[in-house]
């Protein structure tokens, strides 16, 4: 959509969310191991019920890791990139004795307020809720209404696995913006009040 006053493309909320949501469907079909019905796979010796069980539940659940390594690594790309863009024109505070411990605090701290205001901002029209940090490189980022979560019924287990798959994209999202400011992290995700409220979630980042 072009708005002929400001000559801007703009893309609705709800395209974003339909992307998204074909994109976890792309990877999760992508990385789930064909039968020998489909012709990917040879046809495998007979086997026990139980070894056939099993078999089939550790196949899953490498997919399932391997999707979500999939959606973390595009969220990353995603991240970086956005990140490049945000941060050309962002003044940043001079920080002396950049050597010193409290030098590289202050520097992550910069680092993640900006995560939190521009980057956040950027992708959902608004900050994140509640930073928290222990000044040792540890910081919990909290938002209590994810737009990308906010269509996702309470109460299901199966939105709870398909909300668990979604945030591996905002967590390499996380990573991807922290590894552009020099920042190398390991980001990962919980739901608050124990995910009754799906759309209620926190990261949790670990600065390496």
């Amino acid at each position: 959509m072009v708005l002929p006053e400001t000559n801007e493309t703009k893309v609705a909320e709800q395209m974003i969310e339909f992307l998204l949501a074909e994109l976890v469907l792309y990877v999760k079909d992508s990385c789930t191991p064909k039968t020998s019905d489909g012709g990917s796979k040879q046809q495998q010796p007979p086997q026990s019920e139980n070894q056939d069980a099993n078999n089939e539940e550790e196949s899953l659940t490498v997919a399932a890791e391997m999707a979500a390594a999939k959606l973390e690594r595009i969220g990353f790309a995603v991240g970086y990139r956005l990140t490049e863009r945000l941060a050309q024109n962002k003044t940043w505070n001079a920080v002396p004795n950049q050597d010193t411990a409290a030098a590289v605090a202050a520097q992550q701290l910069e680092a993640v307020k900006f995560l939190c205001k521009e980057v956040w901002m950027d992708l959902f029209g608004k900050q994140i809720d509640k930073l928290q940090t222990n000044h040792r490189g540890v910081f919990v980022l909290k938002d209590l209404n994810l737009k990308w979560l906010t269509r996702f019924p309470s109460g299901t287990e199966q939105a709870r696995v398909t909300a668990i798959r979604l945030l591996a994209f905002p967590c390499g999202l996380i990573r991807g913006c922290l590894s552009n400011l020099g920042i190398p992290a390991v980001v990962s995700c919980d739901f608050l009040a124990d995910g009754q409220n799906m759309a209620a979630c926190s990261f949790n980042i670990k600065v390496k």
